[in-house]
């Protein structure tokens, strides 16, 4: 099983025509920034993307860091997370097919006010798994352009303690644990921790 996450920029629409190119050039930039080689990306439509996460534990943590790199440039994003099959890859991903892409785009069309949505074909899924993303997407959605570059550094730093972080953002380590805690960062990396391990299980389970 792999990962599919269809997501786009929530009221592009509103942004000055004079500021599209920058949102497009910085939605660009963070979908480069969180892919490896594991994963594939596409950008249609203008403000909308796919991505392709073919390790699917890592699904969740995908589309966090995704939401936080664009939050801390002023953007907000929704996300739709599907896992499933792919009956046809493609090295682009705009003509692959399989249940996770159909479940995916299917997410992001129903999706209103969330930020994060999550699928999984032919099963439904656990409800305690489906409330904790709904709490993450809760605190997520209330944290600040600051807070958001604190906590992507922080996932993404190998070397994360407060110390480290504080000379990579270029402030202090006191102002880099006042950010830390507002985000929430424990809760959210215990959810990351959690749900890598719900959907492991799930695979495991299918295979």
């Amino acid at each position: 099983m792999i990962g599919v996450i269809s997501g786009d920029i929530i009221k592009s629409q509103k942004i000055p025509k004079q500021q599209y190119d920058a949102m497009l050039y910085q939605l660009e930039q963070s979908l480069r920034a969180i892919s490896n080689k594991s994963t594939l990306w596409n950008i249609y439509r203008g403000d909308a993307f796919q991505l392709q996460v073919n390790q699917g534990e890592q699904l969740i943590k995908t589309a966090i860091l995704i939401y936080l790199h664009l939050k801390s440039a002023g953007y907000e994003v929704r996300q739709s997370m599907a896992l499933g099959q792919i009956d046809n890859p493609r090295s682009d991903i705009k003509t692959a097919t399989g249940s996770a892409y159909t479940l995916s785009g299917q997410g992001l069309d129903k999706i209103t006010n969330q930020r994060f949505a999550f699928n999984i074909t032919e099963q439904s899924i656990d409800e305690s798994f489906s409330l904790n993303l709904i709490f993450v997407d809760t605190l997520l959605s209330k944290i600040t352009k600051a807070q958001a570059n604190a906590l992507y550094v922080y996932l993404t730093q190998k070397n994360n303690n407060h110390a480290a972080l504080a000379k990579e953002l270029n402030t202090s380590r006191e102002n880099v644990t006042k950010l830390l805690n507002l985000a929430n960062y424990q809760l959210i990396e215990r959810f990351i921790t959690y749900a890598e391990q719900v959907i492991k299980n799930i695979i495991k389970g299918i295979a």
